[in-house]
């Protein structure tokens, strides 16, 4: 669960009731994200398969169903049947440095990943 998130462009910044923070991308190219998890995982696909399909594969191959991570990558399909793919960054501080830097969010190297996300996501909230 989430205590709190904030959306800055095509990332979401979310603070965790453990207090973790997570940062994901929403992939604006949701084909090409699948191809690269494709060709992480060696999957042969068809280069005229739809986003529907080929996103179904991959969660059939590699999900449960109705998801699948695979490397940095989430996979998820919809109730609708779209797809939809975002990254979940492994280095979060780097993340939040990119963000706070396409915000004009000044930052101290010193913060912790916690106090870092944190204040990042307050800052996001009250520019609203």
């Amino acid at each position: 669960m989430a205590k709190k998130s904030a959306i800055a462009g095509e990332y979401i910044i979310t603070v965790e009731d453990s207090g973790s923070i997570r940062v994901c991308k929403i992939a604006n190219n949701a084909k090409g994200a699948l191809r690269e998890c494709a060709e992480a995982k060696g999957f042969e696909y068809d280069p005229n398969w739809t986003t529907r399909q080929f996103g179904s594969k991959l969660i059939k191959e590699f999900g449960d169903g109705n998801v699948a991570e695979i490397g940095e990558y989430t996979i998820t399909k919809l109730a609708s049947g779209s797809i939809e793919t975002f990254q979940v960054f492994d280095n979060t501080k780097g993340a939040l440095r990119e963000i706070a830097e396409a915000n004009g969010f000044e930052y101290d190297n010193n913060w912790t990943t916690q106090q870092f996300g944190n204040k990042l996501v307050n800052y996001l909230l009250s520019e609203k």
